[in-house]
């Protein structure tokens, strides 16, 4: 991963970090107040659903970048490389388009959300639509660069990959 890569993954984490210390911050004061001293902050949970929405969809692009994501390899994991190449590039595109579906619905609710506002915060809802557009739309790019990588370079190889040998070629 060059340096764009890296700063990119630690602003990630980072804003992931952030976003839940705030939550976690947000949602314990507000039950303090509420069981302690009969009073609340009134927009303290919509702001904590928010930024939960914002965990979720940031964490699916780290399992994702990571390749950390429920699967079942014992299939593919068991077959030569070349079988397993075309196995990876067809589940990839069916990855990439569901995304693509995923996208051009999430534009639509985005479109239609951004009239609506959070009663509390005043946000509007397209805020959390944004999450999950970011989301897919990072998720995308990452499917097609790591197709191109393991399919076309040899690189970036999934956990189950069989390894090559030291010609290039698939071992026997």
């Amino acid at each position: 991963m060059g340096t764009v890569g890296r700063i990119l993954n630690g602003l990630l984490n980072w804003t992931i970090s952030i976003f839940f210390i705030t939550m976690v911050i947000l949602v314990f004061f507000n039950v303090v107040l509420r069981y302690g001293f009969s009073s609340g902050i009134t927009w303290s949970e919509e702001m904590g659903r928010y930024l939960f929405v914002w965990i979720v969809f940031l964490g699916a692009i780290v399992a994702y970048k990571d390749k950390a994501h429920l699967g079942v390899d014992i299939v593919i994991g068991a077959l030569p490389r070349g079988p397993q190449k075309v196995l990876y590039t067809i589940n990839n595109l069916i990855v990439i388009a569901t995304l693509g579906l995923f996208i051009y619905g999430g534009v639509q609710m985005f479109e239609i959300a951004s009239n609506n506002h959070g009663p509390a915060t005043g946000i509007p809802l397209s805020f959390l639509y944004s999450a999950g557009l970011i989301s897919a739309i990072t998720m995308l790019i990452l499917a097609i660069i790591q197709t191109i990588e393991f399919v076309v370079f040899n690189k970036n190889a999934p956990p189950w990959a069989k390894p090559l040998n030291d010609e290039g070629d698939d071992e026997a």
